[in-house]
């Protein structure tokens, strides 16, 4: 009887852990990884320095601070940055590249020109791979006028970079700065 009893209960053990198996992925609809955060880096242009010490204007010859359209005081070559956001990034694979699409809100009342490069880097901060933002119509130096402009750039490279983060870095050559609307030149 103890044998029989034993057999049965082995058997009955082995039948339910075979219904409970099941080694295949599931897919949950509803649960997506959180979207990647940018970073925006601006590095300035180093300016000359003077070897004599520079003259102190009297109170009186105080020059008056520059400001710009919005009254804000303009306070250096990055202080156009602040008018600008980026939205909607999106890194996407397709035929082995990379692709970013996105919009730039120029919230300025006029446009504004500058040039950005995505950049993304290992946890060691070696650079893995870069490439220049463009518009819509293929130019890489940017003319962002008011409102939204609809970037998107192409990153060469031979590994998977939509999991990796990343900075958008202002190219410190190119000046950021708004354009006269009569003449299409550069203004300070």
């Amino acid at each position: 009887m103890k044998k029989t009893v034993f057999i049965t209960a082995l058997a009955l053990a082995l039948l339910s852990l075979a219904g409970c198996v099941n080694n295949r992925p599931i897919k949950v609809n509803g649960v997506t990884p959180e979207p990647t955060q940018a970073v925006i880096v601006f590095t300035p242009v180093p300016e000359e320095t003077e070897t004599a010490a520079p003259e102190t204007p009297a109170p009186s010859e105080a020059p008056e601070e520059t400001v710009d359209e919005m009254g804000n005081i303009i306070s250096g070559s990055d202080h156009y940055i602040r008018y600008l956001y980026f939205k909607n990034l999106v890194l996407y694979e397709e035929d082995e590249d990379t692709y970013l699409d996105g919009t730039v809100e120029n919230t300025y009342v006029k446009a504004i020109t500058c040039a950005v490069d995505i950049v993304f880097r290992d946890e060691n901060g070696r650079e893995i791979a870069r490439a220049r933002l463009q518009t819509r119509d293929g130019n890489y130096l940017l003319v962002l006028q008011p409102g939204q402009t609809t970037v998107l750039a192409r990153i060469l490279s031979d590994m998977s970079l939509t999991d990796l983060p990343f900075t958008l870095e202002f190219d410190k050559e190119t000046a950021i700065r708004p354009v006269k609307p009569d003449d299409g030149s550069e203004t300070d």
